[in-house]
């Protein structure tokens, strides 16, 4: 199977960023790195660079992974472990009852064992541990609740971070890859991920010229209760994604955060050589859209308007009227390993028209 790989940013987190520790030199002389061995059928063969025991340390707590685990349960409710698992060619045996998107689907090798339900009150333990896991992974997500459970079922690996008192869960994808990827001893398959994205984002820009320079907005309508919101900060998934595609973002929208609501008196802020508009409003955006205010933004003016239709219960999207498969909102927003390539994928005919491509 030929896999494009996608969505982490950088180059490869150097030790201190992750929490994860393996073995001392000392402790290596007891626990020997794993032998390269074949494939269990969810998992690659294993790359024999591991050393266990391996310490997987989070801020709730530390476990201990004795030797290389076969049968990984992956709850994060966003599936943010999901794509990093099946980016590097691991297939979890649990994971959440949420859809599991397009650009997981179409890399995965076998079929997931099982899914679990997620309620307010948390994880459902009983079920994660009826899967009989003998490792949980958990990617941007707290787990401060359950931990102490989670980890009587089997070692958990966490990216999350502490400082000061204060832990953060915010998913990095070149950390957690280059964690799960030592975890399961694919660290090479994890390298490869991130070259393989890098490529395809080298790749991509080569093919599309036109959007080199250009600057771009990416917004989402929720409807007249909740309003436009801006989504392309620099330092946002979407942004990220964008200006790997060779979009900068505009003059007047340095200034605006993540997620900032934009009021009509605002519009002019969000204008760029291109606007992505993203409607969750089951087809209400009209109202705004066609409004004097907005039709007077020069993207407007100049035809380079991109409207995003989401259908997201129904697993699709329209784009001037064709349907597509999949989630674009979801994908912007994660920039993961497997879904930025895909949102890239998915956005460039369109914006490659609005901007005159020949």
């Amino acid at each position: 199977m030929t896999r494009a790989r996608s969505g982490a940013f950088g180059a490869l987190v150097l030790a201190g960023a992750i929490a994860l520790t393996g073995c001392s030199s000392d402790a290596a002389a007891e626990g020997a790195a794993s032998t390269p061995e074949a494939s269990s059928g969810t998992l690659p063969a294993a790359e024999g660079t591991t050393s266990y025991p391996l310490e997987l340390s989070s801020p709730w707590g530390s476990t201990t992974l004795e030797e290389r685990p076969e049968r990984i349960a992956a709850i994060t409710p966003s599936q943010d472990d999901v794509e990093a698992l099946v980016a590097i060619g691991v297939t979890p045996i649990l994971v959440s009852e949420d859809q599991t998107d397009v650009w997981v689907q179409r890399e995965l090798d076998d079929v997931i064992e099982g899914r679990f339900s997620v309620t307010d009150g948390g994880f459902n333990v009983e079920q994660i541990a009826a899967a009989d896991p003998d490792l949980i992974v958990v990617l941007g997500a707290d787990v401060s609740a359950d931990y102490d459970k989670l980890a009587a079922i089997a070692p958990v690996l966490s990216t999350a971070t502490s400082s000061e008192g204060e832990s953060s869960v915010a998913n990095d994808w070149a950390t957690s890859l280059t964690a799960v990827g030592e975890a399961l001893d694919l660290s090479a398959a994890a390298e490869q991920a991130l070259a393989d994205e890098e490529d395809f984002f080298a790749a991509f820009r080569e093919e599309h010229p036109e959007f080199e320079g250009k600057t771009a907005s990416y917004v989402v309508y929720y409807g007249a209760e909740s309003g436009l919101q801006f989504h392309s900060t620099e330092d946002s998934p979407a942004g990220l994604t964008l200006s790997r595609m060779g979009f900068g973002i505009s003059d007047n929208a340095t200034d605006l955060d993540y997620r900032a609501t934009i009021s009509n008196e605002m519009l002019s802020a969000i204008d760029a050589d291109v606007i992505i508009f993203s409607d969750n409003s089951d087809g209400a955006h009209a109202d705004l859209t066609e409004s004097a205010l907005f039709q007077n933004l020069s993207a407007v003016q100049n035809d380079a308007l991109v409207i995003v239709e989401n259908h997201s219960v129904d697993g699709y999207f329209t784009i001037d009227g064709t349907q597509y498969d999949g989630n674009l909102s979801w994908g912007l927003a994660r920039s993961g390993p497997l879904s930025s390539t895909w949102a890239a994928e998915q956005m460039a005919p369109a914006l490659a028209d609005v901007l005159g491509a020949e």
